[in-house]
């Protein structure tokens, strides 16, 4: 866990690291500083993990800065156009994946000895055209049937 020692105003960082790195000669108890101590150093945690809400959306790592009373080391930004299309690239990557994971758990259906009935055909076929649909953030699966 890192911390930002920030003025007393608390609108400036002026001091990051590790509670260790940052006081190097005091012990702290196995579980970490105590809340007072934090609160008479004017430090604050550093968030360097936000979540991404939107598929144009990236997270970047930046030199910490505070916003409202917190300390982050991370902004969420939208992606360049260039960008999106590697994330799309890569979400129907992660899409045929599982869809080739549906097949191989239906392929014994498909064997010499068996005949596969109509509405797992019909399963497998919808599978196999879920790379049809628009949206590969946004996948409707087909249901197996239940026979």
């Amino acid at each position: 866990m890192k911390y930002a020692i920030v003025n007393d105003t608390g609108t400036s960082v002026i001091k990051t690291g590790t509670i260790f790195e940052l006081f190097p000669n005091t012990s702290f108890p196995k579980n970490g500083a105590p809340a007072s101590f934090v609160s008479d150093n004017n430090m604050l945690e550093i968030i360097e993990w936000l979540p991404i809400t939107e598929p144009s959306q990236k997270r970047t790592n930046v030199d910490v800065y505070l916003d409202s009373g917190k300390a982050y080391s991370v902004k969420v930004e939208t992606c360049t156009d260039e960008e999106k299309v590697v994330k799309i690239a890569s979400q129907w990557e992660i899409i045929r994946e599982e869809r080739n994971e549906r097949l191989k758990e239906t392929d014994w259906r498909a064997s010499s000895d068996l005949t596969m009935s109509d509405s797992w055909k019909d399963y497998r076929q919808s599978l196999r055209d879920i790379t049809t649909q628009t949206d590969p953030y946004n996948i409707t699966w087909p249901t197996p049937p239940s026979a």
